[in-house]
């Protein structure tokens, strides 16, 4: 139990503070003597805290965590309205009902992976290339969608190959966080006020693990942000829904990704590959998958006791706090990644402005992980 508490509250604090990963720090549980059960159990509740409550600064921040990149905007555009704490709700809620369904249906996956695994394989590729070529066709404008897809594919590439510790900060920190603070200006957030949550988010949510047991079936979309900017074809990207999408996305793939571990030795989870080099994922599946769900579950009902107070983040002066946290990736990436680091946060600033300023869709620069996967599968 103690174990569990541990994992929670160290998931808790990597989740709310942007750039501190719980792969970090479960990468550092080894330099403290924890090893083993102790080590995997430690890791896997630290693992479920850390993706509830990374929802935080997603959405009052801007901050995004690589998961969730994609719910900075609507989250935020929610937050300009006044409903932060709905869009929390709706997030939470939806994490939650990812959960249970994806482990009802965890002896359909653990079936079915093995048997579609290989079949699927090979097409993979010109699937990523045809549903990448519709979402630049369904774009405002599908000339300069795909030049910014294709330019945030080119960085992505040559990010991902300078083997940073940390590549996705200066890259989705540039073009999500940085880039949007400093065209910020002087405004103001309002007052969040709770509203009466409308239960259409559901069957997104719903969709969402449809979507997240895709993620961890086809090996290179291994990002719920990947597989998001995706249902944007179907699923309007500012609404609530989008946000219902991106946790169920990203949480059902965290619970697929027990079926993977166990039936094809694959963790298409960080933490999950962690934790394997402890102990045996099959033999330990019941426990671990039980600490996951309690740790998801004991963050949600500690995210909605303390939603009004979360609220209060909009009440702070954003002309400042904007600046520190501008300041406060910069000297992240560098601890981090270093001078490459910020390298490559600069051109990502600027993809992240251009974006912006000449109204494409943000979805484009997810072409950042897109394009590197599919030339990953070509080769």
């Amino acid at each position: 139990m103690l174990l569990l508490v541990a994992g929670m509250l160290l998931g808790m604090v990597a989740g709310l503070i942007p750039g501190l990963h719980s792969n970090t720090l479960a990468a550092a549980l080894s330099g403290m003597g924890i090893s083993g059960e102790d080590a995997a159990v430690v890791i896997i509740a630290m693992f479920g805290a850390h993706i509830m409550f990374s929802f935080v600064p997603s959405i009052f921040l801007g901050i995004p965590d690589e998961a969730v990149a994609l719910s900075v905007l609507p989250g935020q555009r929610m937050t300009k309205e006044g409903k932060g704490i709905d869009a929390l709700r709706i997030m939470c809620a939806s994490a939650l009902i990812a959960v249970l369904v994806a482990v009802a249906l965890l002896p359909i996956s653990q079936f079915l992976y093995p048997i579609v695994y290989g079949g699927i394989k090979p097409y993979l590729a010109p699937i990523i290339i045809v549903i990448s070529a519709i979402l630049a066709w369904k774009s405002k404008n599908p000339l300069l969608f795909a030049a910014i897809f294709i330019l945030s594919g080119i960085l992505g590439g040559v990010t991902l190959n300078l083997r940073m510790e940390d590549p996705f900060l200066p890259l989705f920190g540039g073009m999500f966080a940085i880039s949007a603070m400093l065209l910020w200006g002087k405004e103001r957030l309002p007052e969040q006020r709770e509203g009466k949550l409308e239960l259409d988010f559901i069957r997104f949510a719903l969709a969402g693990v449809l979507l997240g047991w895709m993620a961890d079936l086809l090996p290179g979309i291994s990002s719920p942000a990947q597989v998001a900017s995706f249902a944007t074809i179907i699923v309007p990207f500012a609404t609530p829904a989008y946000l219902a999408l991106v946790s169920s996305i990203g949480m059902s793939e965290a619970v697929f990704a027990f079926s993977t571990s166990s039936t094809l030795g694959k963790a298409r989870i960080g933490a999950l590959a962690q934790a394997m080099a402890q102990v045996d994922v099959q033999s330990h599946f019941v426990q671990l998958l039980g600490v996951f769900v309690v740790a998801v579950a004991v963050s949600a009902v500690v995210i909605y006791l303390a939603r009004k107070w979360i609220g209060r983040i909009a009440e702070l002066d954003f002309s400042i706090l904007n600046r520190m946290l501008i300041a406060y990736i910069i000297i992240l990436t560098f601890l981090i990644d270093g001078i490459p680091g910020l390298v490559v946060l600069a051109p990502s600033i600027a993809i992240g402005i251009a974006c912006m300023k000449m109204d494409v869709e943000r979805t484009s620069v997810m072409g950042a992980i897109i394009v590197p996967t599919i030339l990953l599968l070509l080769t």
